[in-house]
């Protein structure tokens, strides 16, 4: 055989081969933008979760600010006072308070009786226990969070002479403690977990033992009666 047949012959196997590799490799590859029948790509995308709710409940948010303190003003038909209290939320029914009010007290007939008459003046200092019990909380929104209330504890009964002067009076300051308590039902208003404004009705009962000079003519012998009373207070 010629060698330059045989070379020729050489290089047609040559690329015969090479062509026949280029198609195997061809069908191999899988078309752009395909997706393998067998195998699934895995998911890389990413779910962030916030470590607390976005959106709190009443009772979260109780929960956050269990305690309360504030302050409140109260009206009767022996006078007006006013006062402070802190309390807690034991459960979302339940919260307890402690309570230190100062209050006026006057005799039925005092308003129309001229100053001549006025002998002393009178306070009443309740300092009192006392727990509130959340009713219809299934029923209503927390805008409206109406209770029911009782409270027990002592009273300071004082006079201070009217003929001197309101501050320098209360060196001959007369005072006596007397047990006291009441009963009443009210309504906290607002969903703001920060703040807390109610009104209340009480009906205090505080009997003294013997009586409290007030005017020349009227002497007080008991402090019960029923005190409207509205609050503001802060959460913490």
């Amino acid at each position: 055989m010629p060698i330059k047949l045989y070379f020729r012959n050489i290089a047609s196997l040559l690329v015969i081969a090479a062509f026949g590799l280029m198609a195997t490799g061809t069908r191999a590859q899988t078309a752009a933008g395909s997706t393998s029948s067998s195998t699934t790509r895995p998911d890389t995308a990413m779910i962030f979760q916030p470590s607390h709710p976005l959106i709190h409940n009443a009772e979260e948010i109780q929960k956050e600010n269990p305690n309360t303190w504030g302050f409140d003003a109260s009206f009767s038909d022996y006078g007006f006072g006013g006062g402070a209290f802190l309390g807690h939320n034991f459960t979302p029914d339940l919260t307890g308070l402690f309570s230190i009010d100062v209050g006026t007290a006057e005799g039925s007939r005092e308003f129309d009786l001229i100053d001549l008459n006025k002998i002393n003046r009178v306070f009443v200092i309740p300092m009192m226990f006392s727990a509130q019990y959340r009713v219809f909380r299934n029923g209503l929104s927390d805008n409206l969070r109406p209770y029911l209330t009782a409270g027990a504890g002592p009273v300071v009964a004082m006079t201070t002479p009217y003929d001197q002067d309101f501050f320098s009076a209360f060196g001959s300051a007369y005072s006596k403690v007397i047990p006291g308590g009441f009963v009443g039902l009210g309504a906290n208003f607002g969903t703001d977990p920060k703040t807390n404004f109610g009104a209340s009705l009480r009906y205090f009962i505080i009997p003294y033992p013997g009586s409290l000079q007030s005017t020349s003519t009227e002497s007080l012998t008991n402090f019960s009666g029923l005190f409207l009373t509205v609050s503001y207070g802060m959460n913490f």
